[in-house]
């Protein structure tokens, strides 16, 4: 910030912005595949949804699609608050001692990818929530359509859920 001195100038303000809005990263190596803009808001309202009615009070959700990279760099300072990674692998840039990773694949095998949720292990408590609502997000109705959709297929299938190994 600068600061001018001197009659006539005016000074530069520092404005700060905050929001309520979980931040959220979404790293999909195949995001121009038919309905995966779709799965991926249909994830981000699921999560918003959970998170809301354990809240008790609406939680938006900001979604956005930047690569592994500068996910995993905004995750590890603070930008992001939690990542959703689409594809059959966990990036390298994505695997970090201070992040959880869940890891969920459809029970039946048929879908072409898995999800990996990454979350800071900072905040304990905000964690502890994000964990618990990952499961319950994959079941929404809209959610398991579009994963449908992306797939190929006629029905949406359930996910499992387990703590991914690094």
């Amino acid at each position: 910030m600068r600061r001018h001195g001197g009659a006539g100038r005016r000074e530069n303000q520092l404005r700060v912005e905050s929001s309520r809005a979980l931040r959220l990263a979404i790293v999909d190596a195949d995001r121009r595949a038919a309905g995966h803009d779709a799965l991926h808001t249909a994830f981000a309202e699921a999560l918003a949804f959970e998170l809301g009615r354990r809240c008790q009070e609406p939680v938006p959700v900001k979604p956005q699609a930047p690569d592994a990279d500068r996910a995993a760099w905004g995750l590890a300072n603070g930008s992001f608050d939690v990542g959703l990674v689409v594809g059959s692998g966990l990036p390298r840039a994505m695997i970090n001692s201070d992040f959880e990773v869940l890891k969920a694949t459809q029970t039946a095998g048929k879908g072409r990818f898995a999800l990996y949720f990454i979350i800071r292990k900072e905040d304990a408590g905000l964690a502890a929530m994000l964990t618990a609502a990952f499961p319950e997000a994959l079941k929404g109705q809209f959610f398991l359509r579009a994963v449908a959709k992306a797939n190929g297929q006629e029905l949406p299938e359930e996910w499992q859920v387990a703590v991914a190994a690094k």
